[in-house]
C-alpha cells in the first residue's frame, strides 16, 4: 500500500533542458550496479545488493524503446510476459499465471494500488502516464506480501515518477503513425516563491481497430484522454510532502456493440519526517474512483479510500528495521448491463487492515544479512492472512551478490470469486455462481539469486524458484448450489523456472541487454474436485520468453535503438510462437528538440499474441513519427 519514492527523492534525474538525455544512458556497469531501487525491501537499497530477483526500466530506456503507453513500457522488463489481447487490453504476468484477467501481479503507482478489487487484476487500459515523468520502473518478480499485502503473489510493479521539480519547463510530444493514430502531450512544471515545486499535464491518445484472425476489423479504436498534477515540498528539507491527482475519460470500440466508456481519478497526498539516512516516518492516503460500462454486459463505479503508515528506523549497528499499518476501504457497485450477467448483492464496501514489519540483519557486516519479515492482514472474505519471509544475502565481494529465500503470500477472494451470477437469457437456469466458501489462494516460494559483475563492462544477474500453490479457483461441476458450475478452490498448481539476465558496455556510446525466462507449469485437481478446465483459464503460459535490446549513439547526436522479443506458443487457447522487431531511430537536432521514428511488428504483417475470444486479434506492423519540444 505504502509509497516508496520518498527516499528516492533526492537522486532523481533532472528534465531539464541542459541535461543531455543521452547521459542517462551513458552510465556504466558499474553505475547502472549502484542504482537504488525500494520495492523489494520498502527502503533504499543497492540494486546489487537486493536480496530478489529486480529489473528497473529507467526513463531513458522507455523513451528509446519508442512506447507510447505504460504497458507498452513495461514490456522492457526481465521475465515478465506482457501480450497485447486487444487494442488497448493487455495480459500482464511474472512467473506464470497469465490470462487475460491476471490476478497474481502487484501493481502500483507512486504508493497507489491500481488493482481492482473486482477481480484482483489490472485494467490495463485505463493505466497511463506521461512517460517522460517515470523516473524507473521496478519490477521484482516473486512473492511481495510480507511488505505489500495481498496479491502480491508472483511480484511486484512499482512505478515510480519523477518529483515535480525534476521535470521543470515545458515539455511537448506529438506522435503519429498507422496504428497509433496521434498521442500529444503537454506538460508544464515551475516553482512557486514559497520554493513549491508543481507540474500540470494534460495526455491524449486515439488508437487505430487492429483485426480479428478472420480478416474482419475488430473495430476496437481508442479515444483516451487524461490530466493531472503534482505538488512537492523541499525535499532537502527535513520534512516534506507530496499532493497529487489524475483524471481520464475515454472510449474503446466493440465490434458487435456501442463503444465501452472508461472514467476515473484519483486524490494522493503523502507526508514525510526524516531524521537521518537511515530513519524516517511517512504518512500516505489517498482516494479513488472508477467507471466503466460494457454495453450488454457490465457497468460498474467504485471508490477507494485507503491510509498507511510506515516507519524506517536502524537499531543498533546490525538492525535496519521497516514496519507500519494501513487501511483501505473499497465500495463498488458492480451491475450487469445484460441479460445474464449480474453480481449479488449488486453493491458491496470490503476493508482490509493489516500490519507488518521486516528486520534486515548483518551477522556479518556488509557481508551476510539475514532478512525476517511477516505481514497480518485482515480482509471481510476470509479473516486474518499471514504473509511471512525469510532472505539470506551474502556478498563475499564488491562484484558478487547470492541469495536465497522462502516466503508465502495469497490472493484473497473478489467479488468474481464470491458474487459473480451468470444466468441463461431463454430458461433462467443458472450457469455459474461464486461462493461465499471462496477462501485464499495461497504460493509457497522458494528461490535463489546470483548476480555478478566479472568485469568494468558486463554484469548478469540469474535467479532460480519452485513454486507451491494451493486453493487456486476451479469450476466445479454441479454443486449443490443448483448452478452447472460454482466457482471454489479444488486446483492445485506447481511452477519452478529459471531466469537470465545480462547487460554489456563495451564503449561509451554502446549497450546492449538481453534477458531469457524458462517457465515449468502443472495443475492438478485436488481430491473430490469436479473441475474440468485443468487449470485453462487461470494460465495460459508461453515456456519460454527472451528479449534482447541494443542502444547505439552515433556522432551528430543520432540513436538507434532494436528490440527483438520471442514467446514460445501459449498451450491452450493456442497461440503460436512468434518473434518480433521494434526499431526506432532518433535525432536531437538541439537539447531543446527532439525527433523519432519507431517501427513495431516489422517482421511480419500481423501477428496474434494471446487468445481471449473468439476469433483472436491479430496486431499489424506500424510505424509512427514522433517530435518531443522542450522549452
Amino acid at each position: 500500500m505504502m509509497a516508496g519514492p520518498a527516499l528516492a527523492a533526492q537522486r532523481e534525474p533532472t528534465d531539464a533542458p541542459s541535461q543531455s538525455a543521452q547521459q542517462l544512458k551513458r552510465l556504466s556497469i558499474e553505475e547502472l550496479s549502484d542504482l537504488t531501487v525500494t520495492t523489494a525491501a520498502r527502503r533504499m537499497e543497492r540494486l546489487s545488493d537486493v536480496a530478489a530477483a529486480v529489473s528497473v526500466i529507467r526513463g531513458d530506456e522507455i523513451r528509446r524503446s519508442g512506447a507510447t503507453t505504460l504497458a507498452e513500457a513495461i514490456r522492457l522488463a526481465d521475465a515478465v510476459d506482457a501480450a497485447q489481447v486487444y487494442g488497448p487490453g493487455w495480459a500482464i504476468s511474472a512467473r506464470g499465471f497469465n490470462i487475460a484477467t491476471a490476478n497474481k501481479l502487484l501493481v502500483r503507482v507512486d504508493g497507489r494500488t491500481v488493482y481492482s478489487p473486482l477481480f484482483s487484476g489490472v485494467f490495463w487500459d485505463v493505466q497511463d502516464l506521461v512517460l517522460a515523468d517515470i523516473d524507473r520502473i521496478e519490477v521484482t518478480r516473486g512473492p511481495g506480501g510480507t511488505l505489500w499485502g495481498a496479491n502480491a503473489v508472483n511480484g511486484v510493479i512499482n512505478i515510480i515518477t519523477k518529483r515535480a521539480a525534476d521535470s521543470q519547463g515545458a515539455f511537448v510530444t506529438v506522435t503519429a503513425g498507422n496504428e497509433t493514430r496521434a498521442v500529444t502531450t503537454a506538460r508544464y512544471g515551475g516553482t512557486t516563491t514559497g520554493e513549491i515545486a508543481y507540474r500540470v499535464y494534460g495526455k491524449f491518445r486515439a488508437e487505430s481497430e487492429h483485426v480479428f484472425a478472420t480478416g474482419v476489423p475488430a473495430g476496437d479504436g481508442v479515444q483516451f484522454g487524461q490530466a493531472g498534477f503534482r505538488l512537492d515540498s523541499d525535499a532537502r528539507q527535513p520534512t516534506f510532502w507530496t499532493l497529487q491527482g489524475d483524471a481520464y475519460v475515454g472510449t474503446e470500440g466493440l465490434y458487435d456493440r456501442g463503444d465501452t466508456r472508461v472514467a476515473g481519478g484519483n486524490l494522493l497526498t503523502r507526508w514525510t519526517k526524516r531524521w537521518s539516512s537511515t530513519s524516517q516516518f511517512q504518512v500516505q492516503a489517498y482516494f479513488d474512483r472508477t467507471a466503466r460500462r460494457v454495453q450488454n454486459q457490465y457497468r460498474a463505479t467504485r471508490n477507494t479510500v485507503d491510509i498507511d503508515t510506515e516507519q524506517q528506523v536502524q537499531v543498533g549497528a546490525r538492525h535496519s528495521v521497516v514496519f507500519g499499518a494501513g487501511f483501505r476501504a473499497s465500495r463498488g457497485n458492480d451491475l450487469g448491463d445484460g441479460p445474464g450477467f449480474f453480481f449479488a448483492p449488486q453493491t458491496l464496501t470490503s476493508t482490509i487492515g493489516s500490519v507488518f514489519g521486516q528486520d534486515e540483519i548483518a551477522l556479518m557486516p556488509q557481508r551476510l544479512s539475514l532478512i525476517l519479515g511477516a505481514k497480518v492482514e485482515r480482509n471481510d472474505f476470509t479473516g486474518f492472512e499471514v504473509q511471512p519471509n525469510m532472505r539470506i544475502r551474502l556478498t563475499p565481494d564488491a562484484r558478487q551478490t547470492y541469495w536465497a529465500a522462502v516466503s508465502r503470500a495469497v490472493r484473497m477472494p473478489t467479488r468474481f470469486d464470491t458474487d459473480l451470477r451468470v444466468v441463461n437469457p431463454a430458461s433462467g437456469q443458472l450457469l455459474i455462481t461464486g461462493s461465499d466458501g471462496f477462501v485464499s489462494e495461497t504460493v509457497l516460494a522458494w528461490e535463489g539469486g546470483y548476480r555478478v559483475r566479472p568485469t568494468n563492462w558486463v554484469s548478469a544477474d540469474v535467479a532460480a524458484f519452485l513454486n507451491s500453490y494451493d486453493h487456486i479457483r476451479s469450476q466445479e461441476l454441479r454443486e449443490p448450489t443448483g448452478a452447472l458450475f460454482t466457482l471454489a478452490n479444488g486446483l492445485a498448481a506447481k511452477t519452478s523456472g529459471a531466469e537470465v539476465a545480462v547487460t554489456t558496455s563495451l564503449t561509451s556510446w554502446w549497450q546492449a541487454h538481453a534477458s531469457y525466462s524458462y517457465l515449468w507449469e502443472r495443475f492438478s485437481k485436488d481430491a473430490g474436485s469436479t473441475d474440468l478446465s485443468n487449470g485453462v483459464n487461470e494460465a495460459n503460459d508461453p515456456s519460454h520468453l527472451l528479449s534482447v535490446r541494443t542502444s547505439v549513439d552515433l556522432p551528430g547526436q543520432v540513436e538507434v535503438d532494436l528490440l527483438g522479443r520471442y514467446a514460445s506458443r501459449r498451450p491452450q487457447p493456442a497461440v503460436p510462437a512468434y518473434v518480433e522487431l521494434t526499431a526506432r531511430l532518433g535525432w536531437h537536432p538541439s537539447l531543446r528538440w527532439e525527433l523519432s521514428i519507431t517501427g513495431q511488428n516489422l517482421l511480419h504483417d500481423r501477428h496474434q499474441e494471446f487468445a481471449a475470444g473468439t476469433p483472436p486479434e491479430l496486431f499489424e506492423r506500424a510505424v509512427s513519427v514522433r517530435s518531443a519540444w522542450r522549452f
